[in-house]
């Protein structure tokens, strides 16, 4: 796993003057607004290519517009950047829902190259913020990572990995994910180990 060049995703809509362009995926209208999962997936994305622009480390970027690009056409990008540079990975981006609460990773299902990969993203985010919960699986297969059929996981040729930075719908990850200071410290997490692998 050396020098690797991650593939970016930041799953659904952003927001175009003033409409979310997703339906659904977003929080409760709480005491800080709706947050529009989208519209935080690209806050992530956007920070961390701020700083491997810094750092002069080059990655890929397969969802740029604001606009709700489609799952397959999020996939087909991927694949043919992989295509043309194997020595990559598809890193997705994402907010998650459905009553949980803390962090977790996603890989596709069996022993894949993308195993590695996401146990480095867990562990070093785990290490990093030492008072989110972390929502993993340790024990079908030893690894901190959770696997799953996702089209992004499942249909993606190369090596792909799947974020949830928190849950939308949980009151304190709620907080922490409108947090600046606690968005920056998931981009650092994230940008330490896209250095890692880039060495």
């Amino acid at each position: 796993m050396q020098k690797l060049i991650p593939i970016l995703d930041n799953g659904h809509g952003g927001i175009i003057n003033g409409r979310y362009q997703t339906g659904g995926k977003r929080s409760p209208n709480w005491d800080m607004g709706v947050l529009y999962e989208g519209a935080f997936n690209r806050w992530i994305v956007n920070g961390i290519m701020m700083v491997l622009d810094q750092l002069q480390i080059p990655y890929y970027h397969v969802s740029p517009e604001l606009r709700d690009v489609s799952l397959n056409a999020r996939v087909a990008r991927a694949n043919k950047i992989y295509q043309e540079n194997p020595n990559t990975y598809l890193l997705s981006i994402h907010a998650n829902a459905g009553g949980g609460e803390g962090i977790e990773g996603f890989t596709s299902v069996g022993d894949t190259a993308s195993d590695p990969i996401a146990e480095r993203f867990l562990e070093v985010l785990e290490n990093d913020l030492p008072k989110e919960k972390m929502r993993f699986d340790r024990y079908s297969d030893g690894d901190r990572d959770k696997e799953a059929n996702y089209r992004v996981l499942s249909k993606t040729n190369g090596r792909a990995i799947l974020l949830e930075l928190g849950f939308m719908d949980h009151p304190e990850d709620y907080k922490r994910l409108w947090d600046p200071w606690n968005r920056q410290e998931k981009i650092n997490s994230i940008v330490h180990v896209i250095k890692e692998l880039h060495v």
